[in-house]
């Protein structure tokens, strides 16, 4: 299991990367560039490459191989060739820490979150409890601050690919999603920890590279849209129903809305991509998405101990069980729908999906 000891874990798993020689050489690992991956692929180096080693495939030109130790990285971050970007968390006075404003559809229930933090009493809760919430409330903030540049790329990309202005809008309504559910999580994060918290700046260099590749954009789309933001969405209902204190509950209720929403985003723009690709793209999508699949249904894994999930945080093996559910009786049947209808004519429909709980 690794745990980089800043929110960044998983399960380690070692995949195979190859790539073409170099003047009839293989690079060695501190010269290698790898370029399988497309940005955003969901998969996140956790150990340097080793290699090379020699291809079992004779007859194949990527002579080249490596190794790297990757893991299922946990929510979207704002990836750059496979490599997460979040910023630092620091304490002081931030807005980030404070309870969002409204939009005129929201309002009730942000007034709602806003009274129920102000509610939120930590007290009873052992010190070391409450530092623990904290520490994981603001993980979940960084993950939601990240989003709001993946979801910044994503419109470019969608701009520089000629997606329909329903797609576009609908990216641009996401980030701002985001921006919501950052300030959201900070703000338990701060309740539970007693102080103010918020983040330093968010690199983005070389994170707007390739912006007009229909495959990367698409491919990657699979894995952070429909496959990730389904899951953030299930997850985060299935955790709301476990909450205790109301603010708690309702940030995560306002999550799960939006992210099913932003499901809805992914599954769409991958049917007009498949539409506009044809059924080469549709290949590679069924591919990826069989392998995202795969990678989400592994075991889940937590930093440290359990904390009581009350407080917004369901059991690793709770979590690995709702995600084999939500494979088997969401991802899978709607990911082959949509693959075999645009196969077929480039028109299929996007999947209405629900946050509704699994049933085993």
């Amino acid at each position: 299991m690794y745990d980089d000891g800043f929110g960044y874990h998983g399960q380690c798993c070692d995949i195979t990367l190859c790539t073409t020689p170099v003047n009839g050489m293989c690079p060695g690992v501190d010269k290698v560039v790898l370029e399988d991956r497309p940005p955003g692929s969901g998969e996140c180096e956790c150990e340097p490459l080793r290699g090379p080693f020699a291809n079992e495939d004779d007859g194949s030109a990527e002579s080249c191989c490596y190794l790297v130790g990757s893991i299922g990285c946990d929510g979207r971050p704002l990836l750059v060739q496979g490599t997460p970007r979040l910023a630092d968390v620091r304490e002081g006075p931030s807005a980030w820490s404070s309870a969002p404003d409204a939009p005129a559809d929201r309002a009730q229930g942000l007034r709602d979150f806003n009274a129920a933090l102000r509610e939120l009493d930590t007290a009873a809760l052992p010190a070391d409890v409450r530092s623990r919430l904290a520490q994981r409330w603001a993980e979940r903030g960084r993950y939601e601050h990240a989003s709001v540049a993946s979801f910044a790329r994503f419109s470019m990309a969608l701009m520089a690919l000629g997606a329909p202005p329903a797609l576009v809008e609908a990216a641009h309504q996401a980030a701002l999603d985001e921006v919501r559910h950052a300030r959201l999580a900070m703000a338990l994060a701060s309740a539970y920890g007693g102080t103010s918290l918020g983040f330093g700046p968010l690199a983005v260099d070389g994170a707007f590279e390739d912006l007009g590749s229909l495959t990367a954009t698409t491919l990657a789309t699979v894995v952070e849209g429909c496959v990730g933001e389904t899951l953030a969405a299930i997850e985060a209902a299935a955790t709301a129903q476990e909450a205790g204190p109301r603010a708690v509950r309702l940030a995560l209720l306002e999550i799960a809305e939006d992210e099913m929403r932003h499901a809805e985003l992914g599954w769409a723009f991958v049917r007009w991509a498949i539409g506009t690709g044809g059924a080469a793209l549709a290949a590679e999508v069924a591919a990826t998405l069989e392998k995202a699949l795969q990678m989400a249904c592994k075991n889940a894994t937590v930093p440290g101990e359990a904390l009581p999930r009350e407080h917004g945080f369901l059991p690793a093996e709770e979590v690995t069980s709702l995600r084999r559910q939500a494979a088997a009786q969401v991802l899978r049947p709607a990911g082959d729908a949509l693959v075999e209808q645009g196969r077929a004519n480039g028109a299929a429909r996007s999947p209405r999906l629900s946050t509704q709980p699994l049933v085993s």
